[in-house]
């Protein structure tokens, strides 16, 4: 069985952990090959590749995106079934969020259909997108987020007529990557 490795201690990923809660996913849920999802982090193979790294990290931001789009069509989804009445207090309870982030997710799941969301751009992109009116501007604005990697805060800058902030360069002290 391959080791895994999470917050720096390995672990072998079917051992029971002593008066740990089990965890309530379904099956296990792979990032890529040698990372996993658990309830309370990662389990990572110690032999990926750098390759398998970038994947996972996209992979995972994707997962994160997905997750708040999936809250919002679930609260929206809840609020459509009348005989529910007590939904949002369950949710509350469930997903120990705040009543904003419930609502916000709710809000945004409501202001874009699925097919209308820009995948290639974040959640919070589209949050603030959404001080646009209007729909076709919004879309334009997103497609143009994702084609020029614009930053959420940049996004942010051009509804409210700014000039998109000019992302500062990075560059790595090890190998000198800039970003």
């Amino acid at each position: 069985m391959t080791e895994l490795v999470a917050l720096n201690h390995s672990i072998t990923p079917d051992a029971p952990q002593p008066d740990a809660p089990q965890p309530t996913l379904v099956g296990t849920v792979h990032l890529t090959d040698g990372i996993q999802i658990t309830p309370t982090g990662a389990l990572i193979d110690p032999t990926i590749t750098f390759d398998e790294f970038c994947l996972g990290l996209q992979n995972c931001q994707q997962v994160a995106n997905g997750a708040l789009w999936t809250l919002g069509d679930l609260l929206l989804y809840g609020e459509q079934r009348g005989e529910w009445s007590e939904m949002y207090s369950q949710a509350l309870d469930v997903t120990q969020k705040s009543y904003a982030t419930l609502t916000q997710a709710v809000r945004l799941s409501k202001a874009y259909a699925p097919d209308e969301r820009v995948a290639s751009v974040s959640w919070s992109h589209h949050r603030e997108a959404l001080v646009e009116k209007d729909p076709d501007a919004r879309h334009a604005l997103l497609h143009r987020a994702a084609t020029e990697g614009l930053s959420r805060e940049a996004v942010r800058a051009l509804v409210v007529g700014d000039p998109p902030l000019r992302p500062f360069a990075h560059t790595c002290p090890k190998c000198g990557h800039e970003w």
